[in-house]
């Protein structure tokens, strides 16, 4: 009895491991699909992120560009504002230079005046 019962395990292990122990031909093919499908969304992805980093680099260059445009515009408009009181200033200077030359003048010609009103009196 012993090698019936024995016999008989064997053969049901036998008959077990060959007919259905791994997956059917239908369910193989759904796992394939299934990968093709997360390797197409994983590669759509990366193809996205790709056009919204370029996106996002053109925007940036973009940005870039108005800021050293606007910063241009601020140097010279701050530039020509130096010059203006830079020309102001020497303006200025000279027409002091010229007014400390005319008292200077007029305190000499007040001066001969009076030295020649003294030599007129001796």
């Amino acid at each position: 009895m012993k090698k019936v019962f024995a016999m008989a395990l064997v053969g049901g292990t036998l008959a077990l491991a060959s007919c259905g122990g791994g997956p059917s031909a239908e369910e193989k093919a759904a796992m394939e699909q299934a990968k093709m499908d997360s390797i197409k969304a994983a590669e759509q992805a990366k193809m996205e992120a790709e056009a919204a980093a370029a996106a996002a680099a053109a925007a940036a260059e973009s940005a870039a560009e108005a800021v050293e445009e606007e910063a241009e515009e601020v140097v010279e408009e701050v530039t020509s504002k130096i010059e203006g009181k830079k020309q102001a200033a020497e303006k200025a200077a000279g027409e002091s230079k010229i007014e400390a030359k005319k008292q200077a003048a007029e305190e000499e010609k007040g001066e001969s005046k009076i030295l020649n009103k003294k030599k007129g009196a001796k």
